[in-house]
């Protein structure tokens, strides 16, 4: 039998990415420690949304089917400005026949992942937080902040996410730009919208957004400048809750049992696009290899992708060298399109700049009449694009069925 290239593979970060890899890595044969920063593994997190790319993914790993009994089919995005006027509504199907993404809780998808690991016999080390490595010939030593050093191992892969502490031991020129946006989110009950993405812009300063995960739930997001989140939870839930429903009045049932902002998590956005993906033992993966805004709703997926990529090129290629180059290689064109994309957009909907907002109101209705271009903004809403000009289609049995 052939030795495994990389046996013995230390993961950093267990976010979709890090425990997809983690999986796929294990069910190869390879030996695989997992380090999670958090103290305490549990589900936690608000939902995101499954795209195509990522089913296809969570297809192979046999874990699609138990994720999308507990989560919701959504088969479009449909934006409004605040008069009531449609912005944009995108449908999955338009990209491909009977596809549709997923509401997913972050917790579901977790709570899977999680059990296929301990399966899979992956071990797990919570609240070690990885803050160096050192790298030699003959392997990879992990170094905590506590300064206990882990290993060797023959392979690390950093999947610590988009505010790796990691990404820039790896491409010392990497910087991270935080956006001056972000958002607060909270989950509770909604049956109000229900099979859709709901979203309603108020200029670019104001942002709420819907979106169904399932048993009659939903995440809500309320978009604003990182700056104020310190003066807003001083201020009163009651008038925050008025100015939210003014905004979005379908959001007023999560407001059941979202009652105070302890209720709610901030959630602060950076754009990091590196040069530098890999070392001679180390690799980037996920949002630390490609951090950018959620308004593409991409990120998980494009972490899922990365995963598999990368693991199924450890097992093809003679050397760890050969492995991490053809990786970058075969989602270089997905990651540029969708971080160019995310960059170029946000300022769209989240800026100071009335201008963009005008704009935006103008051209998007307009663009979505042009049957080319909403085919590829379709395309784009899918995760199905590897590049400007090209996409690709998971087989039909990767999606999962209605």
């Amino acid at each position: 039998m052939a030795r495994l290239l990389a046996e013995r593979v230390a993961i950093v970060g267990f976010g979709p990415a890090g425990g997809a890899l983690a999986l796929l890595l294990a069910r190869a044969g390879r030996r695989v420690t997992l380090f999670e920063r958090a103290p305490k593994l549990g589900p936690v997190g608000a939902g995101i949304l499954l795209q195509p790319s990522g089913q296809a993914v969570l297809h192979r790993l046999g874990l699609l089917e138990k994720v999308c009994e507990r989560s919701e089919r959504i088969e479009m995005l449909h934006a409004v400005r605040c008069c009531g006027r449609t912005l944009v509504r995108l449908r999955y199907d338009g990209a491909l026949p009977d596809a549709a993404a997923y509401g997913v809780h972050r917790g579901v998808l977790f709570e899977l992942l999680h059990k296929a690991l301990i399966a899979s016999g992956v071990e797990i080390h919570s609240g070690c937080e990885v803050a160096d490595f050192t790298e030699s010939d003959t392997g990879v030593e992990l170094v905590d902040a506590a300064g206990r050093k882990h290993g060797p191992f023959d392979m690390a892969a950093c999947c610590d996410g988009s505010r790796s502490k990691l990404r820039q031991r790896i491409d010392v020129q990497s910087r991270s730009r935080p956006y001056a946006y972000g958002a607060l989110w909270a989950v509770g009950p909604c049956t109000q919208v229900r099979g859709y993405l709901h979203q309603t812009v108020d200029g670019t300063r104001r942002l709420c957004g819907v979106l169904p995960i399932g048993n009659a739930r939903a995440t809500l997001f309320w978009g604003m400048r990182t700056d104020g989140f310190d003066e807003l939870r001083q201020s009163s839930f009651a008038d925050f809750r008025d100015d939210v429903l003014a905004l979005c009045p379908e959001a007023e049932e999560v407001f059941i049992e979202f009652r105070s902002f302890d209720q709610a998590a901030i959630a602060r956005y950076g754009h990091a696009a590196p040069r530098r993906l890999f070392g001679s033992r180390t690799v980037l993966v996920g949002d630390a290899a490609h951090a950018m805004s959620p308004h593409l709703g991409q990120g998980a997926n494009l972490g899922l992708v990365d995963a598999e990529t990368l693991a199924a090129n450890l097992e093809t290629s003679p050397t760890l060298a050969d492995a991490f180059q053809q990786y970058v290689a075969q989602t270089r064109g997905r990651v540029r399109f969708y971080s160019g994309l995310s960059w170029i957009l946000s300022p769209f909907f989240q800026s100071d700049s009335s201008w963009l907002g005008w704009g935006r109101d103008r051209a998007l209705p307009l663009m979505t009449m042009v049957p080319p271009l909403r085919r590829q903004m379709e395309l784009s809403l899918a995760g199905l694009k590897c590049g400007l000009f090209r996409s690709v289609k998971p087989a039909p049995n990767e999606l999962h069925a209605r």
